[in-house]
């Protein structure tokens, strides 16, 4: 959290200095907010003063309005800090990139654990991407890369179909949801044109932190530490490849978990498990080898 403080206008309040502090209310507003800069309806001060004063929970009164009027001079000066203030503190949740302003968005918690469409109630994923399956992650990734490549809106909707379903049995990865059907998905994606696009922007950064986190954090398992960064950290160039399809295909093979069909059914994290015991498995072969 950061303090802020304005004296003149009687303000001391803690605002959060990331996204992963900002409470549901707070985060979706700044998500309506850039929305609207990024359609022009705003001006990026405009944007970021409206940020800062729900962040501090600051409120325009009838007396504050009042008081700005009656004393132009003191106002604009008070506006002025305001401004700074804002460009001072807001400067760590957003980044640049060729002069585009992009927010560093860190949270893993879901926000938007279900989704309302009509009469629908869909389920989404858990915090952190912690229920998926290794199919479901196959799946949401290829339609990741193809919206990255195309900027087409049907990949986003193919993937909140893809991890928003209808509530359903348990599934094999813990989730309570209809299993997944990629025959279906494009045609269930056509219910997803109605979510607002400041909702589908919020999903497609927190997706994007939790599969960041995935290959680079840390998680407690039984008690110890495991960090799954060494499987995609190889520094080896890369050759043909399918990628994770590939190693689905290489998994159903060995019958670790099962079939093709269980294996793709399998919890993401069990999956990254085995990748990360076999690679450990490999690294100490070799060393004992050259040892040899």
């Amino acid at each position: 959290m950061n303090r802020i403080e304005i004296p003149e206008a009687g303000i001391a309040v803690n605002i959060p200095s990331s996204y992963a502090e900002m409470t549901r209310p707070q985060l979706f507003h700044v998500m309506r907010q850039f929305h609207a800069l990024q359609c022009g309806r705003i001006s990026l001060t405009e944007f970021r003063i409206r940020v800062l004063y729900k962040l501090a929970g600051i409120k325009r009164t009838v007396r504050s309005i009042v008081w700005e009027r009656l004393h132009p001079a003191a106002a604009h000066r008070r506006a002025e800090k305001v401004v700074l203030l804002a460009e001072e503190l807001l400067g760590v949740l957003f980044s640049t990139n060729n002069d585009e302003l992009l927010p560093a968005f860190d949270c893993l918690e879901n926000h938007l654990p279900t989704l309302r469409i009509g009469w629908r109630r869909l389920v989404g994923p858990a915090d952190a991407l912690m229920d998926i399956s290794f199919e479901e992650l196959i799946a949401a990734d290829a339609e990741l890369t193809l919206y990255t490549a195309t900027k087409d809106s049907r990949h986003i909707d193919n993937l909140l179909a893809t991890l928003y379903r209808r509530p359903g049995p348990q599934q094999p990865a813990g989730r309570r949801v209809e299993p997944l059907d990629i025959d279906r998905t494009e045609r269930t994606a056509r219910i997803f044109r109605f979510v607002p696009s400041w909702k589908k922007h919020l999903f497609l950064l927190w997706y994007a932190a939790c599969v960041d986190n995935l290959q680079r954090g840390t998680f407690t398992i039984n008690g110890r530490e495991v960090s799954f960064a060494p499987l995609f950290n190889d520094n080896e160039p890369p050759g043909k490849s399918l990628g994770w399809l590939g190693t689905l295909f290489n998994m159903a093979e060995r019958r670790t978990f099962g079939d093709m069909k269980e294996t793709s059914a399998t919890n993401i994290i069990d999956v990254l498990l085995l990748l990360l015991n076999d690679k450990y498995n490999a690294d100490n072969a070799r060393k004992n080898h050259k040892t040899d």
